[in-house]
């Protein structure tokens, strides 16, 4: 699970500072599968619909089986 998906879905990044980290993210990223993931949180980033971004980083959290509170 990513870092960037936590904090934004702990609320303790914004949706402008998730769309600031991720130019820098995508770049340094090892593999391409993460490199998909990042894009894929960019394109959501710059989109006005928050609901879609925000179901985009639950649905990944959840892939892993924990509850993030």
């Amino acid at each position: 699970m990513c870092l960037i998906c936590v904090e934004f879905n702990l609320r303790r990044m914004t949706k402008d500072e998730l769309n600031k980290a991720l130019p820098e993210m995508i770049m340094f990223a090892k593999t391409e599968e993460e490199r998909n993931h990042f894009k894929k949180l960019q394109s959501l980033g710059e989109s006005d619909d928050d609901k879609e971004l925000q179901n985009f980083v639950d649905g990944h959290i959840a892939s892993y089986g924990k509850k993030i509170s």
